[in-house]
């Protein structure tokens, strides 16, 4: 935690520096939430998860209460001391219906998460493609999203766009802890970098 921080104030030791020579260079934030609950697609995605979730939630009611209503069916059953074939045919029902409440339960969680990140996907693109378009618009060196630090504390801020790339300083803070520089890498890093110029 302690070299995480040490590191961290390194980066912006060199950054600040960098600024420092070049007074145009603005960096902004953006509030990729609050655009994100405002866009139409985004709300009109929300709905259609809380209406499949509700159906979901009918159909997995409607299999619990069967379940619970042999069940008690099965232990009056028991209770009457009824046949033994009976007894193990209703036990292999009840067994096949919690199955089929659990694998229902399961299917469907993963089919929201599917339906969701694939409908989300999108609606991403589009907000990241936005940003970058307005970073470069308005002249942005940088353009971040301040995000709560996992680890509690301070924002944690993320690169949402950066107008140059070439400003990597990996090879300089890994000479600093002596690791060897060469060994720094090159690739880019955050979703926007990904999208073409």
């Amino acid at each position: 935690m302690r070299t995480l921080s040490v590191l961290f104030l390194m980066v912006l030791c060199c950054t600040s520096a960098s600024f420092a020579q070049s007074p145009d260079q603005k960096i902004g934030y953006v509030d990729q939430q609050h655009i994100l609950e405002n866009m139409p697609e985004f709300k009109k995605l929300n709905e259609e998860i809380v209406i499949k979730s509700d159906q979901y939630d009918k159909i997995l009611k409607g299999k619990y209460e069967e379940f619970k209503l042999k069940s008690d069916a099965f232990d009056k059953l028991v209770a009457s001391k009824a046949d033994q074939a009976i007894l193990r045919d209703k036990a292999i029902e009840l067994e096949n219906l919690k199955k089929s409440y659990e694998d229902f339960e399961t299917n469907s969680m993963a089919q929201l998460r599917d339906y969701y990140s694939k409908k989300f996907d999108p609606i991403k693109q589009k907000v990241n493609e936005a940003i970058i378009f307005a970073g470069r618009q308005k002249g942005y060196a940088f353009l971040l999203r301040m995000d709560l630090n996992p680890n509690g504390g301070d924002l944690w801020p993320v690169v949402l766009y950066a107008r140059d790339t070439t400003s990597n300083l990996t090879s300089d803070i890994m000479k600093n802890l002596g690791i060897n520089a060469a060994a720094a890498s090159t690739r880019k890093v955050g979703l926007p970098q990904l999208l073409k110029k």
